[in-house]
Order: structure tokens, then C-alpha cells, then sequence
């Protein structure tokens, strides 16, 4: 009886306890975190939505570099 209520509890209060991820536009912002976080994520050291919201920052900001690049051709 005690471990169905000990285990939910403790596992609350540690996931009440983890900070926020990041957002992709956080990291869009922050290259050289976006690019840390996803080498972490492709090592399986780093995992999550952290991860997730990493690759689509680099990829945004890869994205906007070609397409200023495109614009100065014209």
C-alpha cells in the first residue's frame, strides 16, 4: 500500500523539479548551445524534447543562412 503511494509522489516531486526545454527559437538564438545540446542528443547523452527543440533551432538557422545566401545572388 505505501509503495503506490510512495512511488507516484517521489516521482512528482522529481519531475516537478527539472527545468523547463528550451525552446526552438531559444536555440535558433543560441547556436553554439543548439549545437552542444544536439551532439549531446545524437550521443544519447541528452534526451527529450530538449533535443527535439535543438535539431529544428540548427535547422532553422541552416535554412536562414541559404536563403540569404540565395538573396545576395540577386
Amino acid at each position: 500500500m505505501i509503495g503506490r503511494v510512495v512511488l507516484p509522489l517521489a516521482l512528482a516531486v522529481l519531475g516537478a523539479c527539472s527545468p523547463q526545454p528550451r525552446s526552438a527559437s531559444y536555440f535558433e538564438a543560441h547556436q553554439d548551445e543548439a549545437e552542444e545540446v544536439a551532439a549531446a542528443c545524437r550521443t544519447g547523452a541528452h534526451r527529450g524534447l530538449e533535443c527535439v527543440n535543438a535539431q529544428a533551432g540548427v535547422g532553422a538557422a541552416k535554412r536562414d543562412a541559404r536563403m540569404d545566401a540565395y538573396r545576395k545572388g540577386f
